[in-house]
């Protein structure tokens, strides 16, 4: 009896240590490899993205700040890798800013036309890549520097999370775990008369469209000044674009 009973138990362990070590390959830690090309994979793979000439989409914004709430039309154009076009329209609030490959530039009703340097600059062109991780292995596109960090929830939901760092300025991407896409990317600078501050833009409600997935909402938050809340209702792909719109005015 007591034989049969030891038996038992041991069985009972060796089962007990099989699920463990089939839990413990399930939560393998993973390489900066394969959480970049799993995310690239998800989004429609490098070759898709990579076929993009150009990209045009536009729908509305909501925008939330300190002397009240903004309505209007929001689009952004981009050649990528080299040009982009944002637009703000709406009857209190106009923004147009753009990089034409050389210069980043910002015009509004409120402090006119500036040129843009540092992370604003950086935040701007880093836009043009479509997918935070297509200059991955690709220092002749962007020089970047990737690092894996380690893994953080975010809304409840278990990230992947990397930092790419690029002529001084560190975006840190977090990937949902599960869906492999970007849901985050966060960013810090300093603003006039706000200090030090961590701007967030969140990606939202993806769409797949030519064999790519893209977010139709975008929620962008800068603390102390504005958060922008954009919800896009038109994609275009490798259309003509007027390359007039990426000049300084």
């Amino acid at each position: 009896m007591f034989g049969t009973v030891r038996f038992c138990c041991s069985a009972r362990a060796g089962q007990v240590l099989v699920l463990l070590l089939l839990c413990a390959g399930g939560v393998e830690a993973q390489t900066l490899d394969q959480v970049i090309n799993e995310s690239l994979d998800a989004g429609g793979g490098r070759d898709a993205l990579e076929a993009v000439t150009s990209f045009r989409r536009a729908g509305r914004f909501f925008m939330n700040t300190p002397f009240g709430d903004i309505e209007g039309e929001t689009e952004v154009i981009i050649i990528p890798n080299r040009k982009i076009y944002q637009d703000f329209d709406s009857d209190l609030f106009q923004q147009t800013s753009g990089w034409n490959g050389l210069t980043a530039w910002r015009a509004d009703n409120m402090q006119g036309l500036v040129e843009l340097e540092g992370t604003p600059a950086v935040g701007l062109i880093a836009q043009t890549g479509l997918h935070p991780f297509l200059a991955y292995d690709r220092p002749q596109v962007v020089p970047v520097t990737f690092e894996l960090l380690e893994d953080a929830d975010l809304g409840g939901r278990l990230h992947h999370v990397v930092a790419a760092s690029v002529e001084a300025v560190t975006f840190t991407v977090f990937v949902d775990t599960e869906t492999k896409l970007v849901s985050q990317v966060q960013s810090n600078t300093e603003l006039p008369q706000v200090g030090p501050v961590t701007i967030t833009a969140s990606s939202f409600d993806y769409k797949e469209q030519n064999g790519v997935m893209w977010p139709m909402r975008s929620v962008l938050d800068i603390p102390g000044l504005a958060t922008i809340d954009s919800r896009f209702s038109e994609i275009e792909l490798n259309v003509d674009v007027d390359h007039n719109l990426f000049e300084k005015p």
